[in-house]
């Protein structure tokens, strides 16, 4: 009786064991899921562009154009899946430029600078495939 139950404690040890390790990899592996690249595709960020060529995005990027009153902003911004959101701001903080792509269409503009100074471009993106470009025109 006593090896009974002896087996019996050893057994539930044994499973306890083994659903903490379950518990332990699948732990691990959404956190691995988690981790994966919030940005894949290519990206150019310079002193006269800002380009994306998405495969997938999952978060925000930006980046900062200095630029003067004389310049202009040439934009195109192309959803292909997901949803993407763009935002342009003026050197005040006021928003120059802010939406979402269309689709497959894709959008294509220009915008006039109210002033000199630096433009912080907002690209945030959910599950998302496409394309950004904003250009200076100087």
């Amino acid at each position: 009786m006593k090896n009974a139950l002896v087996h019996s404690q050893n057994t539930k040890k044994r499973l306890l064991i083994l659903a903490a390790l379950v518990v332990a990899a699948v732990a691990a592996v959404l956190i691995a899921l988690r981790a994966a690249p919030a940005f894949q595709g290519s990206l150019v960020k310079n002193s006269d562009e800002f380009r994306l060529d998405i495969r997938r995005m999952n978060g925000i990027d930006s980046h900062v154009l200095t630029l003067k009153t004389s310049d202009t902003l040439r934009v195109h911004f192309k959803t292909d899946s997901g949803r993407m959101k763009l935002e342009i701001l003026a050197p005040d903080g006021s928003s120059l430029y802010s939406g979402n792509s269309d689709g497959t269409n894709g959008s294509d503009f220009e915008l006039n600078l109210p002033a000199d100074g630096d433009y912080q471009i907002n690209v945030t993106g959910e599950r998302a495939s496409g394309e950004l470009l904003v250009q200076a025109v100087r």
